[in-house]
């Protein structure tokens, strides 16, 4: 779950991977719950039979859950970053999924331009890439491969860093995964990363950013402290 200008391509290196699939259903509340959830709200767009493309498929997650309970639905699916392909790769081939899922190993606008596709994921991706022009670019560049109309399920960290609603959910953040197991020295370091790593916007700015790219206001479907899912739609005068 990186894409091309998020951490670069040796950040999420094979044993990190490993370590990712790991500890990310006790970091991240809902884990499984926002999977389904999409996966739900996806197919009602779709129906049985769609090509979907997946931006920073990372280790593959949505792959496993989606291409197993979906058996008609075909996927490409990019990410930059080579340990968390190599994952990805052996996830879907224990799945048996390898006939219907094409794997490459570069960012959305690395895929051929005339790639469209009926459908799009983008979970947990675009929080890490700045708001310099690079999130625009990267929403760019997935509209242009989504048929008019197609649906875009996105999830990520969203928030004013300022605000006292962000400080308040980072505590209450931090004290679920110490209950959840994990180490305070650990949760500390991913509270770090977190300010270092995350580049938060508001669910305004990103209403603001999605309308430049092409798509539709987002509409939020899951939420979980500082994370949320939203539903969006690429429209006709999509650039």
């Amino acid at each position: 779950m990186t894409t091309s200008t998020v951490p670069p391509k040796d950040t999420f290196h094979a044993a990190r991977a490993q370590r990712y699939d790991d500890t990310i259903r006790r970091v991240i509340p809902g884990y499984d719950t926002l999977h389904a959830m999409s996966g739900l709200i996806l197919h009602q767009e779709v129906g049985d039979d769609a090509h979907l493309l997946v931006v920073g498929c990372g280790t593959g997650a949505e792959l496993g859950f989606l291409g197993t309970s979906e058996p008609g639905w075909r996927f490409t699916a990019c990410d930059p970053a080579a340990g968390m392909l190599e994952v990805a790769r052996a996830r879907v081939a224990a799945a048996g999924l390898t006939a219907r899922v094409d794997l490459h190993a570069c960012s959305a606008d690395g895929l051929p331009e005339d790639a469209i596709f009926d459908a799009a994921t983008c979970l947990l991706v675009l929080h890490f890439v700045p708001d310099d022009g690079s999130k625009l670019a990267l929403l760019k560049s997935v509209a242009r491969r989504l048929r008019p109309g197609a649906p875009l399920v996105l999830a990520d960290m969203n928030e004013d860093p300022r605000s006292a609603r962000y400080q308040r959910l980072l505590g209450v953040w931090a004290r679920w995964q110490i209950a959840q197991g994990i180490d305070a020295t650990e949760v500390d370091k991913g509270l770090a990363h977190v300010r270092r790593d995350i580049h938060f916007v508001t669910e305004d700015r990103l209403t603001t950013l999605l309308a430049e790219a092409g798509f539709t206001p987002p509409e939020r479907f899951f939420g979980a402290f500082l994370f949320g899912g939203y539903v969006t739609h690429r429209v006709e005068s999509s650039s």
